[in-house]
């Protein structure tokens, strides 16, 4: 032992270096076989079945959304249809009623526009009928002014205001 150095690397150690690290790789290697390598397997293939769970899990779920999804979609477009067809027919019915409406106003108009028109004819004929007075008086008086009273010029200008006003 007068050298000094590494024992490791001393040649005369090396059978028994190698003896040894022969037994405890065997040891290593059936601890590793019997009791780690099998909990490690078996944790790696609980974790493979964990991750396909939840990868068929997640294709459910998307699934599930999908025909949830699709069920919206549904509902939603029933209810623009739905909504739709209400504005349709409340529509028609609006149009229908301002219809009835305009058709009674029309009616009410006529028939006011007619009496007014009866009571305008009604009116005119008693202005006429006293226009040809009141022109034959004017006159009347006029011309047995200017002339003096004369009954056959009043005949004439009766017959005369008749004609004026008649045409």
């Amino acid at each position: 032992m007068s050298e000094s150095g590494m024992p490791q690397l001393n040649t005369e150690y090396f059978a028994s270096q190698i003896f040894w690290l022969i037994i405890s790789f065997i040891i290593l290697y059936v601890v590793m076989a019997k009791y780690a390598l099998p909990k490690i397997a078996n944790v790696i293939e609980t974790r493979k079945d964990i991750i396909a769970r939840d990868v068929e899990e997640a294709e459910n779920f998307k699934k599930e959304s999908e025909s949830t999804e699709q069920g919206y979609l549904q509902s939603i477009k029933e209810a623009q249809e739905k909504a739709s067809e209400y504005l349709l027919n409340s529509r028609n019915k609006l149009n229908l009623l301002i219809e009835e409406e305009n058709n009674d106003f029309e009616k009410a108009s006529r028939e006011l526009i007619q009496k007014f028109e009866t009571e305008l004819e009604k009116k005119k004929s008693v202005v006429l009928e006293n226009s040809e007075q009141i022109a034959y008086d004017v006159s009347n008086d006029i011309i047995s002014r200017v002339f003096g009273e004369n009954p056959l010029v009043k005949d004439t200008i009766k017959d005369n205001i008749r004609s004026m006003v008649k045409s």
